[in-house]
């Protein structure tokens, strides 16, 4: 008989459709058989699964599901009104030099200042902009507390990690920004229970930024809350992880690289696509894994 696995999940940057409409995609998508894997279906293999959703801190009404990850969404969009403006301080300049797509004209140009060994990222300027803008304002308000933001966040987060049962095998799945909101509270919060498994999908977690504003060192990043693996998971064409995929060398156990980097290729101009990402096989392979639910 198998041990009873818990998968939290944590949502990445922009709009999500409600709750349940989510964990619905997700869920299916990492279910969906493809060409290379039949499919990891949580339910059917006996692990249960929960979402922590935190969109509604920034946006006033759920995504319609039709246009979630969908590129042709209205690039005006606008962020909850009622949020502060992003403030152009010192954290906020230094990521915009990281990320030359954020300009003040919506145009295509070539991206120039690409990080060396990638490719330009086929996307309209319009998306790159709206998609970088969402990111900034979204990692500052969260790093930098805005209003709350973060210790909203955690308690969401805590409250989960909570209702599972004691004797469960607990594995953190966190997409984008979801990634680096798992690790704060593994490092930043006492309450955090032990956790068995990590896996980070398209984490911006590599960037100096990012690591700056979390409990971090070098040489001994890996949290100490958790007490199994840890599996990041990249698209080297991600635009939101592509300055620094690999997590090895940035987040040590004691001097040494334990972070299992795993590249997956994702398809099409967006890569850095949620539910592309759970219908790759090394994912789902290594999820599997991490919840004891080998084939």
């Amino acid at each position: 008989m198998n041990d009873p696995v818990h998968v939290t999940f944590i949502h990445g940057l922009a709009n999500k459709p409600s709750p349940p409409e989510l964990k619905r995609i997700w869920i299916e998508a990492l279910s969906m058989p493809t060409a290379t894997d039949q499919g990891f279906d949580p339910g059917g293999s006996g692990v249960t699964t929960s979402f922590v959703y935190w969109a509604d801190l920034f946006y006033a009404t759920p995504l319609d599901s039709s246009s979630y990850e969908n590129l042709t969404d209205d690039p005006t969009e606008e962020l909850d009104a009622g949020k502060a403006e992003l403030s152009e301080n010192d954290w906020t300049k230094a990521l915009r030099k990281r990320f030359p797509e954020i300009s003040e004209s919506p145009d295509d140009t070539p991206d120039s200042n690409s990080p060396s060994g990638f490719e330009r990222i086929p996307l309209p300027g319009f998306v790159k902009n709206k998609i970088m803008a969402e990111f900034m304002r979204e990692a500052h308000d969260y790093l930098f507390n805005v209003q709350g933001i973060r210790d909203m966040i955690r308690t969401r987060v805590i409250n989960d990690l909570r209702k599972i049962p004691t004797n469960s095998r607990k594995i953190m799945v966190g997409h984008s920004q979801g990634s680096f909101i798992a690790y704060d509270v593994m490092t930043g919060v006492n309450e955090c229970p032990l956790i068995d498994g990590f896996m980070t999908i398209g984490s911006p977690l590599g960037i100096d930024e990012i690591q700056d504003k979390l409990v971090w060192t070098r040489e001994n990043g890996f949290p100490t809350k958790l007490r199994g693996e840890w599996v990041n998971i990249y698209d080297s064409l991600d635009m939101v992880a592509r300055l620094d995929p690999c997590l090895a060398s940035d987040f040590r156990q004691n001097g040494r690289e334990v972070v299992i980097d795993i590249r997956e290729s994702n398809h099409g101009a967006w890569r850095h696509s949620a539910t592309k990402y759970l219908q790759g096989t090394q994912l789902r392979q290594h999820l599997r894994r991490l919840c004891q639910r080998e084939i």
